[in-house]
């Protein structure tokens, strides 16, 4: 496992000039899409227009740049670590793109309208990811002393320090479940079509970041009994190694010597080879098969919470809440399962013999 996989350099001096070339790349990039989304809808925008309908975000860039640069640390050689678990979240994101926008093109829909969406459904999945965890582990962030951390640029609330870890799944999804059905209904576009079109990327996008999960050594198993031949030690870098110093009794879960854990059950490989299963069940069986609309959804949203609920009797990170003795995480499983059941009632009640348009 390698939780840092290298380290990014910036050498002092040109801190300034980077920010700068960022900040125009992403202003210019963001302004230029719009443009190719007017011309494709047959819409009059000039240059001038689109770069003023994305003001509030490049105002919110430059802030940021402006505040490294007062700061400091635009003046000195930065080194930024570059964490396994940061490259597969980026990796599973624009592979969940790529593969929503194909599907998308295939059933008629609009592709660059799902890229949109992306944006902020990435946005919404890292606040309801933090939300989530922050609520199941309220000590570590309001207690007396705890809420807040030092940062280069001064001391801010723990809950925005998002580099110290802890996003859940479950919150993460929520949010961009809540933030898609908002995007949709504000675009008049079909909630339960588009999310047949979007959740299998889900699927396989959850299916990376469990593998980033897995290297940096975060929701690891319990430990594993016997000599399972598949289990795994995690070293002192590792977020659960680095929780278990933090134990009242460190010495139960790590190896003689300390130089790595005990034997753990690899809970993000199971969950992220059976997200890995579901995707291939979601594109190779149910959505060919489709018959109605939300059945691709529904199907996810059930077997999903199966397959969490079966991972979560292995998983070994209690910080994350227990709750009459079940984690937060099953607890969550059985909500998500009964909405999958509602789905799947109230869709196929709706629309009970729809073929699915362009299947083979």
């Amino acid at each position: 496992m390698h939780p840092i996989l290298l380290h990014l350099v910036i050498p002092a001096g040109l801190g300034k000039l980077v920010a700068l070339a960022v900040l125009v790349i992403a202003v210019v990039g963001r302004a230029a899409r719009r443009l190719r989304e007017a011309r494709r809808a047959d819409e009059p925008l000039s240059v001038a227009a689109a770069f003023r309908a994305d003001l509030a975000t490049s105002a919110a860039l430059a802030g940021a740049a402006l505040v490294l640069w007062r700061a400091g640390i635009l003046d000195r050689e930065i080194r930024l670590p570059l964490h396994s678990y940061g490259v597969l979240i980026a990796a599973a994101f624009m592979a969940g793109i790529w593969l929503a926008q194909r599907e998308a093109r295939r059933r008629g829909q609009d592709a660059e309208r799902l890229a949109d969406l992306a944006f902020w459904v990435l946005v919404a999945a890292l606040v309801g990811s933090r939300v989530y965890f922050v609520l199941v582990n309220r000590g570590e962030y309001f207690g007396a002393g705890s809420w807040l951390v030092a940062t280069p640029v001064g001391r801010i609330p723990r809950v925005l320090a998002f580099w110290e870890g802890g996003l859940v799944f479950y919150g993460g999804f929520i949010g961009a479940a809540l933030a898609a059905a908002l995007y949709m209904r504000r675009h008049r576009m079909p909630f339960l079509a588009h999310a047949d079109t979007i959740i299998p990327s889900v699927a396989f996008g959850h299916f990376l970041g469990r593998l980033g999960c897995f290297l940096a050594g975060c929701c690891w198993g319990g430990l594993a009994h016997g000599d399972l031949p598949w289990a795994a030690r995690f070293p002192p870098e590792s977020m659960a190694y680095q929780t278990f110093l933090d134990r009242a009794d460190p010495g139960s879960y790590l190896a003689p010597g300390g130089a790595t854990t005990l034997p753990l059950h690899p809970t993000q490989l199971y969950e992220g080879f059976g997200e890995l299963a579901l995707f291939l069940l979601l594109v190779l069986v149910v959505r060919p098969r489709k018959r109605f609309d939300g059945q691709v959804l529904a199907t996810w949203l059930l077997a999903y919470a199966a397959l969490r609920t079966v991972v979560e009797l292995f998983r070994g990170d209690v910080e994350r809440g227990v709750y009459l003795g079940l984690g937060a995480g099953q607890w969550t499983s059985f909500a998500i399962f009964a909405v999958g059941v509602a789905v799947w009632v109230s869709a196929r009640k709706a629309r009970p013999s729809i073929a699915a348009a362009g299947a083979p």
